[in-house]
């Protein structure tokens, strides 16, 4: 939604639509399907890529610009590029890249894989997309990071630029750099800013369990890093008395009513609200248990920063010489994981 003008913006399959305030129709734009194959790199044609096939495209990123006055879409097809469209009119394509490189492949090109997003802006007034994506198994985009952050602008700063290698791609930005993506097998939920951090919630395998079992994680990110060194990620847990909640399926972050906040939470902060379910071994899914967990901001910052102060400090180790923090990525920083942020489940469904 374009604040500043009242418009919405939906992404679906094929189509995306443009309404005015009271939800009237406005503009209809229909992006697929096209002639597309997970296999072969953009542009796609028959002569270069027999196997390639009228291919749904599925909106996967919808993202309001509103300095620059575009909107960000990023589809499922040719291996997940994005385009700028016009805020005032959705049929006005700004930029779209015609034979990209693969650091400019975003969403994952596979309907069944999340991709989350959100623009903002460096402290030089840079705008900058941040995007999670998890892994997909076929594509040149398989190998794609799982957490990016991505250019916005030419290197001439031209916004109408027709072909930039430099737009969308994380080549001079920042990436994480993961080296067994189809082992950990993320699955990204949201992302948010709180302060002067990105935050990514997701789950994905835990390899240095036995079990292997997925586990969510809330993970950082300055908005001024340019390497990741400031990287961190934590557990995150929802528990009730009973049974634990380890799968996320859909978060919030908002100011809770007043009486929540005073009465339970004790912050006048923002608070994330995180909906989960219960792992079930057996089938290795989702199972249909679900809960709601509370956490504070105040306190999900508090333990991050206290994980970056052992990492960078006291190498991962209590005073006493425990290893309470361990490295999990091929980050810079010493360590990126630390005991769980905790949360009591109140409503198991």
């Amino acid at each position: 939604m374009d604040l500043e003008s009242g418009t919405i913006y939906l992404g679906a399959t094929n189509f995306l639509f443009q309404l005015t305030s009271d939800l009237l129709m406005k503009n209809m734009v229909q992006t697929g399907p096209v002639l597309d194959s997970k296999d072969c790199l953009p542009p796609v044609s028959k002569l270069e890529c027999p196997q390639a096939h009228h291919t749904d495209n599925h909106n996967k990123l919808l993202l309001v610009n509103a300095v620059q006055k575009e909107l960000i879409v990023c589809g499922s097809v040719h291996q997940g590029i994005c385009e700028k469209r016009s805020l005032t009119s959705i049929d006005h394509v700004l930029f779209r890249p015609e034979s990209p490189g693969d650091t400019q492949y975003v969403a994952a090109n596979d309907p069944n894989i999340t991709t989350v997003g959100l623009i903002a802006y460096s402290k030089d007034e840079v705008p900058l997309l941040f995007v999670g994506r998890g892994y997909t198994s076929r594509g040149v985009g398989g190998g794609i990071p799982p957490i990016t952050t991505r250019n916005l602008r030419a290197h001439g700063g031209d916004v109408q630029a027709t072909d930039s290698h430099s737009i969308f791609s994380y080549e001079e930005t920042a990436k994480l750099a993961v080296g067994r993506l189809s082992e950990y097998n993320h699955h990204f939920i949201k992302s948010f800013t709180y302060r002067s951090s990105v935050y990514f919630l997701f789950y994905r395998r835990d390899l240095k369990s036995q079990s292997r079992e997925y586990k969510t994680y809330i993970s950082r990110i300055c908005l001024d890093d340019s390497h990741y060194y400031s990287y961190v990620e934590l557990p995150l847990l929802c528990q009730s008395k009973a049974n634990t909640y380890s799968l996320l399926q859909a978060a919030y972050v908002t100011r809770p009513g007043t009486g929540l906040a005073q009465g339970q939470l004790g912050t006048e902060g923002e608070v994330l609200f995180a909906a989960f379910s219960a792992w079930q071994a057996s089938s290795g899914k989702p199972s249909e248990e679900s809960a709601l967990c509370v956490y504070t901001m105040e306190e999900v910052d508090r333990l991050t920063n206290w994980t970056r102060d052992v990492c960078y400090m006291r190498d991962g180790r209590s005073e006493e010489g425990t290893e309470v923090a361990y490295i999990e990525y091929d980050v810079s920083s010493n360590c990126v994981q630390l005991p769980a942020v905790s949360g009591f489940a109140t409503l198991p469904g």
